[in-house]
């Protein structure tokens, strides 16, 4: 059906913020989208999403990248069928990454998620109630302004698909753990491969 790729890198945050964050540009393409204002771990933010990244040294972005299969592919022929599976395998995936970088955090790490929270079927945002899982939400690395288009290109040499008429040959999440310690690959990949993909 697919196979998974995991990448890590490894970035000085103000470098990071300095190449690939432009809130202006970016958070203006989230208000265009279904979750904005309508999950936690979306815009608007309850905090600057500037002087929040600010505060960490370095960003640990984890690339993961789905590849289907040909069979997988071809099997799926209508819009439905394709956004129904792409909906059930990436949210599977996401919050299995989710919850393994969960188990990387401390007082100096915090993780962020691959697009939207999907822990809940329905955000509480939408009837102005609290976080129902806040143990477990994480803000997306989008959701701070973040070109991941070109994070992905520059730092993964991936271009990232996108398509309704057919699968893609493959999807990529994009979480990252920011942190003022030093973290090994080595352990990331490890947490990622013991608890999901």
């Amino acid at each position: 059906m697919f196979t998974t790729k995991v990448q890590i890198a490894h970035h000085d945050m103000q470098d990071f913020i300095s190449n690939y964050q432009d809130i202006d540009k970016f958070l203006t393409y989230c208000q265009q989208c279904n979750n904005y204002n309508h999950k936690w771990s979306c815009p608007p933010l309850s905090f600057n999403p500037k002087t929040y990244l600010s505060q960490y040294k370095s960003i640990y972005l984890v690339a993961v990248q789905i590849n289907y299969s040909e069979d997988t592919i071809n099997s799926l022929t209508t819009k439905e069928e394709i956004c129904t599976f792409t909906r059930k395998t990436l949210r599977k995936l996401k919050n299995e990454i989710a919850t393994a970088l969960l188990n990387l955090e401390n007082d100096n790490t915090i993780s962020l998620s691959s697009g939207g929270c999907s822990y809940c079927c329905k955000c509480s945002r939408t009837v102005n109630q609290p976080c129902k899982k806040p143990d477990k939400m994480r803000h997306s690395l989008d959701s701070f302004g973040v070109d991941l288009g070109k994070v992905m290109e520059d730092i993964f040499n991936i271009k990232l698909l996108w398509g309704l008429d057919k699968l893609p040959k493959y999807h990529v999440l994009i979480h990252a753990l920011i942190s003022n310690e030093t973290i090994s690959a080595t352990t990331i990949s490890d947490i990622i491969s013991k608890n999901s993909v």
